[in-house]
């Protein structure tokens, strides 16, 4: 019965997705109508003939794995700047081009998330920083930006340390097989154990364990559910949506997400008043002590400083923040961890480069803890990662609202109410910016090789005043498990980069995972 009602089910929404959308889009066709200046300037744009009613939308009814190549398509035809539509009243900006992108990023005129695609976070992170509209981002990021100062950052150190130690542990008995396995999997625990820990003080222990496999699960879950949401639009009508499954298990998602993080906030809510009320009227403290004790502070920590330093924090927008840390810092960190270590292992004469750096690093004591000094003489890695993040951006496109009508180098306008796509993927491979843009050469990110490029033509964690607040964090992170990694084993990959397809869902990652055969070092 539960597979009869699995393959019965998408037929009924298919169905209804149908009549939906075009009721929909007929209404808003006519609507649209009246607006011939917007659609003359969509015009002058070029891009794929939409069809009436539905614009481009049939484009988009296709496995993931052939969005990238689609796009690729469609800018060899139309070059690096066009129009699509979804529906008649959807009008995207299809942006791959650094001079656009940096009008539209570096500037506070389009500051705004595209509505359209962000608002399926909304019932998860609520307005958090990612999703947060102009004036509450503006005051939001204010105040969590602090929270990324660098000797914040220093202090997650033993953190990021223990989870890739126990990764190790994990990869060990991998190793002993012999055999070639996805990796993965292994990576994602450990940045999610990372996240959790560094965000809200709480072990979860998804690499050794299964207690916490709810929380787990939900992650995942919403994830997988925001994607099917954003693929599948006649779900964002009521009547379909509260008809379906997606609505039952996002709720169930949703409880278990919510409920947790603001669990963890009572609990630490509670120790804080416990050891408020133990230090007494103690007047004299070693510098960098609190009443709070010695404690490393976790993002949560310095969230509840900022309420009782009187921001006005709700639990509601603490849980908001903290659940917008864990999504934005969890998947996309462990996408970039997997392709870096997949081009690696793709390229040996580049690993045994990062390894050669490592080990004059280390040579004292190759077992012992990374520190941020260590870090700092990551020079080639640190290639290696930028040079990752150029050919598999973890975020492939991001969104921002048109605010305000704005010419184009060559006269054409991008209209106020659009939404500009801004494909990063396809900024990163331009042949004008990097010369071979297909091959993995971490060299082109030596200094000497970036002082006369395009500021715009790289912007893996977004650029301008809305760029990416936790990108520092990201990095440290991803270099100490890296380091911990390739100080370990020699990794062999067992798929030609050029059979690897990279499939654009909520990150960016490989459709066959990543797939190597690990070799202890000795």
């Amino acid at each position: 019965m539960v597979h009869e009602q699995e393959t019965e089910e998408p037929c009924c929404s298919s169905l209804s997705s149908v009549i939906l959308t075009l009721s929909i889009a007929v209404g808003a066709y006519f609507l649209l109508r009246r607006n011939p200046r917007y659609k003359r300037m969509m015009n002058q744009l070029g891009g794929p003939p939409p069809l009436p009613v539905l614009g481009n939308v049939l484009y988009f009814l296709r496995p993931h794995e052939e969005y990238l190549i689609m796009m690729g398509e469609w800018i060899e035809k139309y070059g690096t700047v066009f129009g699509v539509w979804i529906g008649n009243f959807i009008p995207y900006i299809f942006v791959a081009d650094p001079n656009c992108a940096e009008k539209l990023l570096s500037t506070m005129n389009h500051i705004d998330k595209g509505k359209y695609d962000y608002s399926l976070l909304y019932e998860w992170l609520g307005t958090g920083l990612l999703t947060a509209t102009r004036s509450k981002w503006s005051s939001r990021r204010k105040m969590l930006t602090p929270s990324f100062h660098f000797k914040i950052l220093e202090d997650f150190m033993p953190v990021f340390n223990e989870q890739a130690t126990i990764l190790l542990d994990c990869l060990d008995k991998k190793e002993s097989t012999g055999k070639s396995f996805d990796i993965f999997p292994y990576i994602t625990r450990c940045t999610l154990d990372i996240i959790c820990e560094t965000a809200m003080g709480k072990r979860i222990n998804t690499q050794t364990s299964s207690i916490n496999k709810d929380y787990f699960e939900a992650v995942n879950g919403m994830c997988e559910l925001i994607l099917q949401k954003n693929t599948q639009p006649w779900l964002r009508f009521p009547p379909i949506y509260y008809m379906s499954s997606v609505s039952t298990r996002e709720r169930a998602y949703l409880k278990k997400l919510k409920g947790f993080t603001l669990s963890v906030i009572k609990s630490k809510k509670a120790d804080r008043e416990k050891q408020k009320s133990e230090a007494g009227n103690k007047k004299k403290q070693t510098d960098g002590d609190s009443v709070y004790g010695k404690e490393r502070k976790t993002f949560l920590d310095l969230l509840l400083d900022a309420s009782e330093n009187g921001d006005g924090l709700t639990d509601a927008d603490m849980r908001e923040e903290v659940d917008t840390f864990m999504f934005e810092g969890h998947d996309t960190t462990a996408a970039n961890l997997g392709w870096t270590t997949m081009l690696l292992a793709a390229h040996p004469e580049c690993q045994k480069k990062v390894q050669d750096e490592l080990e004059e690093i280390f040579q004292d004591d190759p077992t012992r803890d990374v520190s941020t000094a260590d870090v700092a003489k990551m020079k080639y890695l640190e290639c290696c990662v930028k040079e990752s993040l150029r050919l598999y951006p973890s975020v492939p496109l991001i969104m921002r609202q048109v605010d305000y009508d704005f010419k184009l180098d060559d006269g054409r306008v991008i209209p106020k109410g659009s939404t500009a796509m801004i494909a990063i993927y396809f900024n990163h491979r331009h042949p004008d910016h990097f010369p071979e843009p297909l091959k993995f050469k971490p060299e082109r990110f030596l200094i000497e090789n970036t002082t006369k490029r395009h500021p715009y033509c790289y912007v893996p964690f977004s650029a301008g005043p809305r760029n990416c607040i936790g990108q520092k964090f990201a990095l440290l992170e991803e270099k100490v498990v890296l380091a911990k990694l390739f100080r370990t084993y020699w990794m062999k990959a067992t798929e030609k980069m050029e059979d690897v397809i990279p499939v654009p869902d909520v990150i960016l990652r490989p459709k066959n995972g990543v797939n190597v055969a690990l070799y202890k070092r000795t």
